[in-house]
């Protein structure tokens, strides 16, 4: 642990933020204590860094120090940060008024090489040989003081980052994706700062809130928000004042009576605050029923539209074994529905799918000028096909013989 610092004071977070903005690369992670508050917050930072022919880290602690030195670190300006899974990290800091940028995902490239697993954990060991202990995992990283065991696991998450990453850049340097690669880090820490894509009610989430009546469904409403005021006011997770199977069977039976929410319950914690209970169930038995969302029927085109996707499918795995890549490095799964949109409408309606293409995030410029004329050709194929045929079969224009563009 020689190599390893505590940073506890102003004045050396001074000094470590100065060393880090002379580096080339920094490795980067965070800890926070999600699984034990209501509200996560960022309860540990660590980096690693090259100084000469040997290697240093530096645990940040940031209970005791104002972070906000490192911002100009962290930012575009700075050296190149490399995580793993970046998405929880640039969340976190976010929260903490740290944007990050400039950065590298180890694990986005090792899902573009094909990897199937691709946590820290099983990298390190597949392409350095050494093994990782996870047994702190689930540790409360809000607790101190830190032992010298929790040091040393800290300090792993970052201790082989760097080494990592060169290895894989290699990889991708030699598959000649390195552009797809640095795209898709920049489109996982954009989205990464924005709000949940799921805006629905929170008890609309719940597994098992589609089986439930209408009344069951106004129950579950009261019940959930009865848990977040609950979990809020004890300062802990809402999965840890009750679960969500629970819920979904209280709601399901709606029992009013002692005896009957005791064994609703069965041994969750949730019966310690018994009348609050009876009082959610009692409001959601008196509320106008919510009937289960409309489902929306599908356009009149759907079935087209499908069979249009299984072409541009067929197309991009063909590409990438041309190409000896991932299917991912061609398109992205997330950009798939746009790309598909896109060609889609210029089938139907003969519409340049120029500034659609444009305004698919993720999908990139250069994507757009090496694989267009051949996306044109399949959209231009829905003209001919009523969407039988060529296309159902999921070949379409791709049959043409012509190979993927390969520059």
């Amino acid at each position: 642990m020689n190599d390893v610092r505590l940073v506890t004071t102003q004045a050396r977070l001074d000094e470590l933020a100065r060393e880090l903005s002379d580096t080339e690369a920094i490795a980067v992670d965070v800890e926070a204590d999600g699984l034990f508050v209501y509200r996560a917050k960022l309860c540990m930072l660590q980096f690693a860094w090259k100084n000469g022919d040997s290697s240093e880290i530096a645990i940040v602690d940031p209970f005791t120090v104002d972070l906000t030195v490192l911002g100009p670190v962290l930012s575009g300006s700075g050296p190149l940060k490399v995580l793993h899974d970046l998405t929880f990290d640039a969340r976190m800091l976010a929260e903490a008024n740290i944007p990050l940028d400039h950065v590298r995902d180890t694990s986005v490239a090792a899902r573009f090489l094909g990897e199937q697993a691709t946590g820290l954990q099983r990298m390190v060991q597949s392409r350095l040989g050494i093994e990782l202990t996870k047994t702190l995992q689930e540790h409360d990283w809000a607790k101190r003081p830190l032992l010298p065991a929790e040091l040393e696991y800290l300090a792993a998450d970052v201790r082989h980052l760097l080494a990592l990453d060169a290895i894989l850049e290699g990889e991708v340097m030699d598959r000649g994706m390195a552009d797809e690669v640095e795209l898709e880090c920049q489109y996982k820490l954009a989205t990464a700062l924005r709000p949940p894509r799921d805006e629905r009610p929170l008890h609309v989430r719940i597994k098992g809130y589609g089986d439930l009546d209408d009344v069951g469904r106004s129950v579950l409403r009261r019940l959930v928000e009865t848990r977040e005021r609950l979990a809020e006011a004890a300062d802990v997770p809402p999965f840890r004042i009750v679960r969500n199977e629970v819920l979904i069977d209280l709601a399901r039976h709606r029992p009013t009576s002692e005896l009957d929410l005791r064994r609703g319950f069965g041994r969750d914690r949730a019966v310690r605050n018994l009348v609050d209970w009876q009082h959610a169930v009692t409001l959601g038995l008196a509320d106008e029923p919510e009937s289960k969302p409309v489902v929306v029927a599908p356009p009149p085109d759907f079935a087209e539209r499908r069979a249009f996707e299984r072409t541009l499918s067929h197309w991009r795995r063909r590409c990438a074994e041309e190409r000896g890549v991932d299917p991912q490095v061609v398109v992205p799964g997330h950009c798939m529905n746009g790309l598909a949109l896109a060609l889609f409408a210029l089938g139907r309606n003969g519409i340049d799918p120029s500034q659609a293409l444009n305004d698919v995030e993720g999908l990139g410029a250069f994507r757009i000028l090496r694989y267009g004329a051949e996306w044109r050709n399949l959209g231009a194929s829905l003209a001919l096909s009523s969407g039988e045929g060529a296309l159902a079969s999921g070949e379409g224009a791709v049959s043409s013989g012509e190979g993927c563009s390969s520059h």
